[in-house]
């Protein structure tokens, strides 16, 4: 019986669209949902569900979206305006 990776797959796929703006905040959300949801099932039921890898290099770059928007903003907040701009939040610096 062959594993199945569908979620793990959807997960990384997902989280490989981090570097698209915008669309990457609903991506990695997706991605880091989808991820647990894969290692979960690969948990309860191994021989039924693989893709354990796949998943937490989904969940790790949805997670690197939030940090870098994280990071932006809390670089907006001490002055740093060209990054506002950058992110279209001028309106915080």
């Amino acid at each position: 019986m062959k594993k199945s990776k569908a979620t793990a797959v959807a997960s990384f796929v997902l989280g490989l669209f981090f570097w698209i703006p915008l669309i990457n905040l609903i991506c990695g959300a997706l991605a880091i949902y989808l991820g647990i949801k894969s290692i979960k099932k690969i948990r309860q039921n191994p021989k039924q569900f693989g893709g354990r890898w796949l998943a937490v290099l989904g969940i790790i770059l949805g997670v690197i979206v939030y940090a870098a928007y994280l990071t932006a903003i809390g670089m907006c907040f001490l002055g740093f305006k060209e990054i506002c701009k950058n992110i279209d939040l001028s309106f915080l610096a």
